[in-house]
C-alpha cells in the first residue's frame, strides 16, 4: 500500500485504507471524540485504527507528530505515549492486535 498519506517509523505506520481493509474493519469497535482539550493516551498494546470522519493530530513522546484524517489507516506498536488534539470531531474504527486479526 503506497499513497500520498504514507508515513512510517519503527513504531507508527499510516496509509490510506484499501477497499479490502474497509470490508475487514466493518465490525471493529467504534470510537468517537470531539474533545476541546488535548488528552493523553498510552498505547500499551499494538492497535490499528481507521479514521471514518474528522481530523486530529497525535504528538508522541518520541517526538513524532502524526496528523490523521478520513480514510487514514494507522497502526501503532505498543509502549508509546502521545497527546491527541482533535481538530474536527473524529470517528475511528479500531482493533487491538491481541483481540483480533489486523486488517
Amino acid at each position: 500500500m503506497q499513497s500520498d498519506r504514507s508515513f512510517q517509523t519503527d513504531r507508527i505506520q499510516r496509509d490510506r485504507v484499501t477497499p479490502d481493509a474497509q470490508r475487514k474493519i466493518a465490525s471493529w469497535t467504534k470510537w468517537e471524540a470531539n474533545a476541546t482539550e488535548p488528552f493523553e493516551i498510552h498505547y500499551d498494546r499494538a492497535v490499528s485504527f481507521c479514521v471514518m470522519e474528522g481530523r486530529a493530530k497525535i504528538a508522541f513522546t518520541d517526538g513524532t507528530s502524526l496528523d490523521v484524517q478520513k480514510d487514514d489507516f494507522v497502526t501503532i506498536k505498543p509502549d508509546i505515549k502521545g497527546v491527541w488534539t482533535v481538530i474536527e470531531p473524529i470517528t475511528n474504527l479500531y482493533m487491538y492486535h491481541d483481540t483480533g486479526a489486523p486488517a
